[in-house]
């Protein structure tokens, strides 16, 4: 056989085996029905709940430095600052159990929209009926020394006493016609943790229906309420300003503990 005819036959012998490779059939792929083979190995076991605070004087979502309010005693303001620290945060499931948000301290400012929104992760599945709360810094980090992330002082120093050991554990400032001080200005920095006059307050939410979490992350809006700093005779003519422990102190924490509720509760 000359060389030409030689090369000719093995060119066609290697198209007919790449010609027969192409038509062998492949194995059918093995679709099983056995329960104890998970078709679907994604699991859904935590989920993010989602928080969103919404700002009101009563019935009206506070408008900062512009807006006009009236409060229980009849005394005309205006808001500036409304800052509160939420801690401490608790999931209540339907049977009662709870989860802890491990590391749980968030700031809230008023008059900044970033800070009124923020996620809890890795909430166990489940069905929830509600959370817990404080409403300030608890007394261990209060008294526990130098800390760090959202306490340290250093990145919130204006919710914090400097000369005095302690958290300032929700404020209210603005103007008022019937304040006595300089530029009618009133101002609550209601903070202290000794015996007697402690200011962190658990607060207690039920939810309007239950949140499922797992598949689908749970979300809330929460309200609160600055006109819950009034209902009690405090009138800003005779105390505009309190800005130290005490018992006065400790009265307006009982009061704002009252300040939030639960708007509306479902899934994201």
């Amino acid at each position: 056989m000359n060389m030409s005819l030689k090369n000719l036959t093995i060119t066609m012998l290697s198209v007919l085996t790449l010609t027969f490779s192409a038509c062998t059939k492949k194995p059918d792929t093995v679709i099983t029905t056995d329960p104890t083979i998970p078709t679907n190995p994604t699991t859904h076991d935590k989920a993010e709940m989602h928080f969103n605070f919404h700002q009101y004087f009563g019935n009206e979502e506070i408008v900062f430095n512009t807006g006009n309010y009236t409060t229980a005693q009849s005394e005309q303001i205006t808001i500036s600052t409304f800052n509160y620290w939420i801690t401490n945060i608790k999931f209540v499931k339907e049977d009662g159990s709870e989860y802890v948000e491990p590391e749980s301290y968030r700031l809230i400012r008023g008059d900044k929209h970033a800070t009124h929104h923020f996620h809890v992760e890795d909430v166990p599945a489940g069905t929830y009926k509600g959370i817990k709360f404080m409403i300030g810094v608890d007394v261990p980090r209060n008294t526990s020394g130098a800390q760090t992330g959202a306490l340290d002082p250093t990145i919130n120093p204006d919710m914090f006493w400097s000369w005095s050991t302690g958290y300032i554990q929700a404020k209210l400032e603005g103007t008022s016609p019937q304040s006595t001080e300089t530029g009618n200005a009133y101002q609550y920095h209601i903070g202290g943790v000794a015996a007697g006059t402690e200011t962190p307050r658990e607060v207690m939410l039920d939810f309007p229906n239950t949140i499922t979490v797992g598949e689908q992350a749970g979300s809330m809006v929460i309200k609160a309420d600055a006109a819950k700093w009034f209902p009690t005779p405090m009138p800003i003519a005779s105390m505009a300003i309190m800005t130290h422990p005490g018992a006065g102190a400790s009265k307006i924490a009982d009061n704002y503990a009252k300040m939030f509720s639960v708007m509306s509760a479902g899934n994201e």
